[in-house]
């Protein structure tokens, strides 16, 4: 098996969403016509939104992830698959037409590495609504872990955080951390070993974390309200301690 896709394969059967989030966004596209997904990713969250008269466009970056989801969508019922189409692009900068829903699902805006690539992305979400759309996305909360009193890196974990079974094969998934407060930088290091061979697949998933006054500040810039903000998927009120902030924003 190529590097690339397995490694797009380990990814896609470590990182299963949030739970509850599913459901979330059934609720939230429910009137939807037309739906964009930015970082579709392996295709976890548009699968389950898809419908015969909807239309649903997943935007994606990494060309193995959308060469997964698109796998996936082959396997969904034939109206289903019809609705959905998969595009290879930057979610800072697109065009695609316009929407009644834009998501941004399962902390993917903290790929986004600047307040720059940040604001950008609000900007091209907002240019792709259609009157009356919203954008939805959910991050993990930082605000505890921002004003957190240590922030040293500590010691690896020397267990593995879970056991996959692929390509034959049983993986060990390690996971290391590293923070940079003062750039809000957390920068995650998954080793897959496998038990058989030793052999070893590295992933490391980079991202800048945003705190709920920076995102208020930015989505105020972009062209939009914040409607509501929850602080789990049960549509809980947000405060600094949830665990979650989930964010619908609606344009001015």
């Amino acid at each position: 098996m190529k590097t690339a896709r397995l490694e797009a394969d380990l990814y896609a059967l470590t990182h299963r969403g949030t739970p509850g989030d599913i459901a979330f966004y059934t609720r939230v596209c429910a009137r939807a016509e037309s739906v964009l997904e930015l970082g579709v990713g392996y295709g976890r969250l548009i699968s389950r939104l898809a419908r015969p008269r909807r239309a649903i466009t997943g935007l994606d970056l990494d060309p193995e992830l959308l060469a997964r989801a698109k796998r996936g969508v082959q396997k969904l019922p034939l109206g289903k698959r019809r609705a959905i189409h998969l595009v290879r692009g930057d979610m800072r900068s697109f065009q695609l037409g316009r929407f009644d829903s834009v998501l941004l699902p399962y902390n993917g805006l903290y790929c986004l590495l600047t307040k720059r690539d940040a604001l950008a992305c609000f900007r091209a979400a907002r240019a792709a609504l259609e009157a009356g759309g919203t954008f939805v996305f959910d991050v993990w909360n930082a605000e505890e872990f921002h004003r957190a009193a240590a922030f040293s890196a500590g010691a690896d974990d020397p267990t593995p955080i879970v056991t996959l079974r692929h390509a034959g094969r049983a993986w060990d998934v390690f996971e290391r951390s590293r923070v940079r407060r003062a750039a809000q930088r957390l920068d995650v290091t998954y080793d897959y070993v496998a038990r058989e061979t030793g052999e070893t697949r590295r992933i490391a998933i980079a991202q800048r974390y945003y705190r709920a006054p920076e995102l208020a500040e930015l989505l105020g810039r972009a062209g939009f309200v914040v409607a509501r903000r929850y602080g789990d998927f049960s549509e809980a009120r947000f405060t600094p301690r949830s665990e979650q902030l989930i964010v619908v924003a609606r344009a001015v």
